[in-house]
């Protein structure tokens, strides 16, 4: 996946603000992104945002997954994650903030 392409994604999906930063990752071709959703709507960038430390979540998706996980159908990610597509780690209360664009 292309770079813009996984910006672009993340654009659709994360539309309102979370409180909180998500860390993309693409196992397979080293792709990642930043979502900051401090603010509204979430930035989505290649670029760390500031202040983000080690407090975020992190996300690592095989690269051939992420038109499967990075969709607005919050019933596809859902499924996505339950069956081991994308591995969530780091700050969990962000997921419980999360409100995914559908």
């Amino acid at each position: 996946m292309e770079e813009n392409e996984l910006l672009e994604a993340g654009r659709r999906l994360f539309t309102k603000s979370f409180d909180g930063v998500i860390r993309i990752e693409l196992l397979d071709d080293g792709g990642a992104c930043w979502v900051d959703g401090r603010q509204s709507p979430p930035t989505v960038s290649i670029q760390s945002p500031n202040g983000v430390g080690h407090r975020f979540c992190l996300w690592q998706i095989d690269a051939d997954d992420v038109g499967l996980v990075l969709t607005p159908d919050k019933g596809r990610f859902q499924n996505s994650y339950v069956a081991g597509r994308v591995r969530i780690s780091g700050d969990m209360a962000i997921m419980a903030r999360l409100e995914l664009n559908s």
